[in-house]
């Protein structure tokens, strides 16, 4: 009888350890995902100071939320924070995080191909909507806070920017009306 005890104390203890784990990497993901948005916010202020029009933490009609909307000379940019830990490379399936000292925990983030365009037509219908004219759907972009050797890819209609090289990104894109003009 006291072994069966002591194999559901065990099982119990196991349980919660698994609970009290998968309670920290939530919390740590959270934690990382708002550190990508700041650190998005604070390079977005140089574009801002020049003009562009920047909004962070905008909700969208049924309560989704994107992290930044930014829109300048060159259009509108539906942007999506992410702060990974690892080599981060872009193929067809997604964004592939590589841990440094484990390269056989790689992962891939498949959300923004599937999330965003998506998103992005949801906020052209809400801009569409407010203003009463037809616009262009914003440009959905991945802001990559982590090793990125690629520092610019665009799949799946998603364009992967690294976080240090976004600002010069947004202002090197062509014009909007030059593009509709061409």
């Amino acid at each position: 009888m006291r072994a069966l005890t002591d194999d559901r104390v065990d099982a119990g203890a196991s349980s919660s350890l698994r609970a009290i784990a998968a309670a920290a990497a939530r919390v740590h993901a959270w934690a990382a995902g708002n550190e990508a948005r700041r650190r998005t916010a604070h390079a977005l202020r140089d574009v801002a100071r020049t003009g562009w029009d920047v909004d962070h933490d905008v909700r969208l009609p049924g309560g989704q939320r994107i992290d930044h909307l930014v829109a300048g000379p060159s259009g509108l940019f539906l942007l999506a924070s992410r702060a990974w830990q690892g080599v981060v490379t872009v193929d067809h399936k997604g964004a592939t995080i590589t841990p440094v000292h484990d390269p056989a925990a790689a992962w891939t983030a498949r959300g923004a191909h599937r999330s965003l365009p998506a998103t992005a037509s949801t906020v052209v219908r809400a801009l569409s909507t407010t203003t009463g004219g037809h616009l262009p759907p914003p440009r959905p972009v991945v802001v990559v806070w982590a090793v990125f050797p690629e520092q610019v890819t665009v799949c799946a209609g998603v364009s992967y920017v690294a976080g240090e090289h976004l600002v010069d990104w947004l202002v090197a894109q062509p014009s909007a009306h030059r593009a509709r003009d061409e």
